[in-house]
């Protein structure tokens, strides 16, 4: 199955949980793949288009999740929740993304950040802290050096920040996506918050 096989259209599980039309899709009914695309391909595509901030690369990594969804339908546990499954396929592909990509120059806060074509929060919003942080927000130069720090930090921080302050999952959801408990979610966020603070107090 390639990309240019994925196409939206009519389906006919409008009303159906995740989970079944997911079973639907394993029984080789194919349109309930356009509908698992139709509820998932924006959202999915605002987490791994801030994780890359990549245009391009984020509708590849995009359609691949989506092919591999297909393509590995018959592993789906019904048990598990079909959003976290989903989630899962990205983030890896994202992970493998980041192990072959060299640093490249940054690109624009509004891209990453603002304008109307993705759900956003501004920085100082996801990085206010005790010691006022968010006074960043205030100068773009510093914005860019905050967006280039957190580009840097460890996957395992970056992802836990990206998804539980930019995309607000809950600590719970974002435990189930990344295999691990809410409470090394919560230490993943304040380990990646301490960390941009030292970093970018000594280039300031």
């Amino acid at each position: 199955m390639s990309s240019s096989n994925i196409t939206l259209g009519n389906n006919d599980f409008p009303d159906l949980p995740d989970g079944e039309v997911m079973l639907a899709l394993q029984n080789g009914r194919e349109k309930a793949l356009d509908e698992l695309m139709k509820r998932y391909k924006k959202p999915l595509f605002n987490f791994i288009m801030r994780y890359t901030r990549d245009e391009d690369v984020s509708y590849d990594i995009l359609q691949e999740t989506f092919i591999r969804v297909y393509n590995k339908a018959e592993t789906y546990n019904p048990a598990c929740k079909f959003k976290t499954w989903l989630y899962q396929i990205a983030l890896n592909l994202c992970r493998d993304y980041s192990r072959k990509k060299k640093l490249q120059s940054l690109v624009s806060i509004d891209t990453w950040l603002g304008g109307e074509e993705y759900e956003s929060a501004s920085l100082h919003e996801i990085l206010a802290s005790d010691e006022n942080i968010e006074n960043l927000a205030e100068h773009r130069q510093m914005l860019k050096l905050l967006e280039s720090q957190i580009d840097l930090l460890p996957h395992k921080l970056k992802t836990a920040l990206i998804l539980f302050a930019l995309e607000n999952h809950s600590q719970e959801e974002c435990a189930r996506i990344l295999g691990i408990t809410p409470k090394s979610v919560e230490m993943r966020v304040y380990r990646a918050r301490k960390t941009l603070l030292q970093r970018i107090s000594k280039k300031i």
